[in-house]
């Protein structure tokens, strides 16, 4: 039913995936995501539409391979099907004509801030997209966002393409040559908390694409959690976009860090449980039970 496409590679560990999914490319929303397992039994994650086209039925992924179940979604070929999909998840993004936004993104973050350039576009706003990179070879989407936005800086970190430096300081720039009334980041927990300082003083309303790891996408087991105002709520149902004046980056970069140090024991731990099913097999009863 979900049958691959389309597939390239964008860049290192980058890829694009093309997808038959016709009633979800009918239905999804600028900000929205679907929670996706490659094979049976495999692992679900969370992935965001970065287009979708309805009269073709189909949607696009931009993604990361930095877990193994990301590897997995990877190495499908064209012809190939994702074995399940659940979708639309989350809150659509709440477009309205404002006058100028800036669509702020780094890394795979452009993915998850193309749909939501292109639908202010549509709404009649002004549009400035940033992008930030490591170096030229780590961009994405760049001819897109070009086309989404009414005009699209670029940074890299290395000076490699365009300007040289990060993204949160050509915001800088913006806001003090440009009436800005609305600002949107997606990317590292630390350029969207930089982002936010910058905002928060001169009161511009800025919400941010947070991604904490997702284990169901509907509410269930609570491993999206993220504190906002004050309180706990699931990034999965309330988000994934948040008012970033009252996100807890401190709370968020904690969760992510202690994720991943549970997703580096678990891979660990995987890894030892294939080793010793090896030696098993091949030298039984070197182990004991």
């Amino acid at each position: 039913m979900f049958k691959v496409l389309n597939k390239q590679i964008l860049a290192k560990d980058v890829k694009r995936l093309d997808v038959k999914a016709p009633l979800i490319a009918a239905r999804i929303a600028a900000g929205q995501f679907v929670m996706i397992v490659t094979r049976e039994g495999g692992e679900w994650i969370p992935m965001m539409v970065a287009e979708a086209e309805s009269l073709r039925g189909q949607i696009t992924f931009i993604f990361q391979e930095n877990n193994p179940a990301a590897v997995e979604l990877g190495q499908l070929t064209i012809g190939e099907e994702i074995f399940s999909m659940v979708g639309p998840l989350g809150q659509p993004a709440k477009i309205a004509k404002t006058g100028v936004v800036v669509c702020l993104a780094t890394g795979v973050g452009t993915a998850r801030i193309l749909p939501i350039c292109k639908a202010l576009k549509k709404a009649g706003n002004k549009v400035i997209g940033i992008m930030g990179a490591k170096t030229k070879n780590s961009l994405t989407l760049e001819p897109q966002m070009r086309i989404a936005c009414s005009r699209l800086l670029i940074t890299t970190e290395d000076g490699s393409y365009e300007q040289r430096g990060l993204a949160s300081e050509m915001l800088k720039d913006i806001l003090a040559s440009e009436v800005v009334r609305q600002v949107y980041a997606a990317g590292s927990a630390e350029m969207m908390q930089a982002v936010c300082q910058m905002t928060k003083d001169k009161a511009i309303s800025t919400l941010v694409q947070l991604q904490p790891v997702m284990a169901c996408g509907m509410g269930f087991c609570g491993s999206c959690r993220v504190r906002v105002e004050g309180k706990v709520v699931l990034a999965c149902v309330s988000g994934p976009l948040f008012d970033g004046h009252s996100v807890n980056f401190e709370h968020y970069k904690t969760r992510l860090a202690v994720n991943q140090a549970q997703k580096v024991n678990q891979d660990f731990q995987h890894e030892e449980d294939d080793m010793t099913r090896s030696i098993t097999k091949f030298f039984p009863g070197l182990l004991g039970k």
